[in-house]
């Protein structure tokens, strides 16, 4: 292979190279060279970002124009502003080398601060996306709307708090598209408890089981496994469409994998179509369609985020990962068994042994 050029050397230092980009430099001392520099040019450029404060409004305003009606840049004249401070001013004149490292500063550094990148392609869109859903910090609460075909009838509202600092510590709540709770789990590894809510007839039935031994994966983090399974396979997929909208909220990136033909003999997971909403600022998810199979079985799924808030784990109380009895619900109180699956069986059947006589 040949060489990379100066544009996929930048790739590979933000991470955003595809296999053979990244394949080539391992075996490539030059372009490892190459790399390794301007990473250096990056991290100095970015310290002298940093070092200067916040980007002068007046600044900010024309690279935003600039952005928006494609005008080209040209060097201080375009970028300097008749009261920017001396600190901005210098940066024009000191040479032609400074002039060209302040045009990477506002390509690879300053654009990406204040949320405006304009050059990433559809897999590079998807691969960010996939780095924000793995580096999930703290106790997250969302609030979406979820619609899975063939299993719910209609789009339900899901209410999810998942302890990402401590794996298997969540609570799910499934509420029908009439507004009534209709199930939910939690699960506590700190207190030892786990509980589900069903409702049968009108009516709440609360499952606790206490001195829980064992710890069952946590929904929420298989559900983002599917998910991010499924943004993989869009990032491979070639051809994507790529919108960019200006929303009431803020620019968003839309992108739409063209339909594949089902093959005959599906896998264990396939994805037929797909289509994905993605906050431009912090490459958050908003927004997901697809359908495809899943152990050989058609699905399609959709889901809409609503409102989503971060705390940290000592700000949130242990009562917020129980379900917590409202008026008229029935409350069964059981231990764990070493089968985790049966815990709900084993407590209901002990209950109505006990109303029975039995």
């Amino acid at each position: 292979m040949r060489c990379l050029t100066d544009v996929e050397v930048q790739t590979v230092v933000d991470n955003e190279a595809t296999e053979a980009s990244r394949a080539h430099a391992a075996g490539c001392r030059r372009c490892r060279g190459r790399i390794e520099e301007r990473r250096r040019q990056m991290t100095e450029l970015s310290a002298l970002v940093e070092a200067e404060g916040d980007m002068p409004p007046d600044l900010e305003t024309r690279l935003r124009h600039a952005v928006a009606f494609g005008r080209p840049l040209r060097g201080a004249t375009a970028l300097r502003g008749s009261a920017a401070p001396a600190s901005w001013r210098r940066a024009g004149w000191i040479s032609a080398l400074v002039t060209a490292a302040v045009v990477a500063v506002v390509v690879f550094v300053v654009l990406p601060r204040f949320g405006a990148p304009t050059k990433l392609s559809a897999s590079q869109i998807l691969g960010r996306s996939l780095q924000t859903l793995s580096s999930a910090r703290g106790v997250e609460s969302l609030e979406y709307e979820l619609l899975v075909g063939g299993v719910l009838d209609g789009p339900h509202r899901i209410r999810q708090l998942i302890d990402h600092e401590h794996p298997n510590r969540y609570r799910l709540a499934n509420y029908g598209p009439d507004g009534v709770l209709e199930s939910a789990i939690s699960q506590d590894p700190f207190s030892r408890r786990r509980s589900q809510l069903i409702r049968v007839d009108g009516r709440n039935y609360i499952v606790n089981v206490t001195e829980m031994h064992n710890a069952l994966v946590s929904l929420p983090e298989m559900a983002q496994a599917q998910i991010e399974t499924a943004i993989t396979m869009m990032q491979a997929t070639s051809d994507q469409k790529l919108t960019i909208l200006d929303a009431p909220g803020g620019r968003q990136y839309v992108i739409q994998m063209p339909t594949v033909t089902p093959k005959a003999g599906a896998g264990t997971f396939d994805l037929y179509q797909a289509r994905a909403v993605i906050d431009a600022g912090d490459f958050r998810i908003q927004e997901f369609e697809a359908s495809g199979a899943l152990l050989k079985q058609p699905y399609s799924v959709s889901f809409k985020l609503i409102r989503r808030v971060v705390r940290p784990p000592a700000d949130v109380s242990p009562a917020e990962f129980g379900i917590q009895p409202g008026p008229g619900d029935v409350v069964l109180e059981g231990e764990a068994s070493a089968d985790p699956l049966s815990d709900v069986l084993i407590t209901v059947l002990r209950e109505l042994g006990r109303v029975k006589g039995y």
